[in-house]
């Protein structure tokens, strides 16, 4: 009698360390899946910050905070698809604030141009190597930034695909909206066209031959 017993007790102290471990598991993946969610927001905000204002370098940092801090070990497709968001979100973000750079050093090497052509007294030997070498300026800068609105634009295009990875595992608003990446991708593309037309205005002034 006193053996049955035991089996008895040993079955109902098993069954119970089992409930205790599933419910700490489901515990911790519970309060992982929040920390996610919290971090995922916060990157949104800051992406959104890069998107609409001037550039910021906090935001870039505080993204890359947030990808570091990504871990839910309880919930891995969770993790692998908030970081991959998260990673988007921090190249955008970087590659708007090099457009923004970009766009004021491209603008400065225009005027400098420009400047030089209209002041001419006297083409000499030196102004003529001046004018070559701030037009060589003005082709590097715009150059650059071509690059990296194209590379802004592609990052971009290519949010949706891990938005539709944590679409099963987080509520949408957590994420960019749509309408804010298009108008986003809207407004790299004209920034690019205005640089182009920019480029040609420049390029069309007499130069040294």
């Amino acid at each position: 009698m006193g053996g049955a017993k035991a089996v008895v007790v040993a079955v109902v102290l098993a069954v119970s360390g089992s409930t205790a471990y599933y419910l700490i598991a489901a515990k911790q993946k519970r309060d992982q899946q929040r920390q996610v969610a919290a971090l995922l927001g916060d990157t949104t905000a800051q992406l959104r910050r890069a998107l609409t204002g001037p550039a910021a370098a906090d935001v870039v940092s505080r993204i890359d905070s947030n990808l570091k801090a990504v871990n839910a070990p309880r919930d891995r497709q969770l993790a692998d698809a908030a970081g991959h968001y998260i990673h988007g979100a921090r190249e955008i973000a970087r590659k708007r604030n090099d457009a923004e750079r970009l766009t004021r050093e491209a603008a400065m090497s225009r005027r400098a141009l420009t400047m030089h052509m209209k002041a001419a007294s006297a083409r000499d030997t030196y102004w003529i190597r001046v004018a070559a070498d701030l037009k060589k300026r003005v082709e590097r800068d715009h150059h650059e930034l071509e690059v990296s609105l194209k590379s802004l634009s592609h990052l971009l295009q290519t949010l949706p695909e891990t938005q539709k990875e944590l679409a099963p595992h987080v509520d949408a608003k957590l994420l960019l909206e749509e309408t804010e990446r298009r108008k986003a991708g809207d407004q790299a593309e004209q920034a690019a066209k205005l640089a182009t037309q920019e480029l040609e205005k420049v390029r069309g002034l007499a130069m040294p031959r």
